[in-house]
């Protein structure tokens, strides 16, 4: 699974609300962390419900390392539908903190926070 791949399931289980997919689909570092589970997902997550989202731009940082930039529609809480653009991190791990490109392609959630 390459690095859109691994994004478009991240991304269509936030979608679905599968905590527990989207928590599969994270980089491998960002998972063996203890507290970093689907409830954390979940709660950074849930009150953003995602509707669409679209590939605009990809950029490889390394063999092992893309940013991918999306355009996104959501509705936060009860408010109006918003839209904005967001840069996810997708990295390639044999497992955590080691980076290949012959390993499992994870998205690092927190990036996609900070950019909204």
């Amino acid at each position: 699974m390459g690095p859109i791949n691994a994004l478009t399931k991240f991304m269509n289980a936030w979608k679905d609300s599968n905590w527990l997919e989207m928590l599969g689909s994270t980089q491998k570092t960002w998972r063996s962390k203890e507290n970093n589970n689907s409830e954390m997902l979940k709660s950074w997550f849930y009150l953003k419900d995602l509707l669409t989202f679209k590939v605009l731009r990809i950029e490889a940082i390394s063999n092992s390392c893309v940013d991918i930039l999306l355009s996104i529609k959501y509705v936060f809480g009860d408010s109006k539908l918003k839209e904005t653009k967001i840069r996810a991190r997708v990295i390639c791990e044999t497992e955590p903190y080691k980076s290949s490109p012959t390993g499992e392609w994870g998205v690092n959630p927190i990036g996609i926070l900070r950019e909204f």
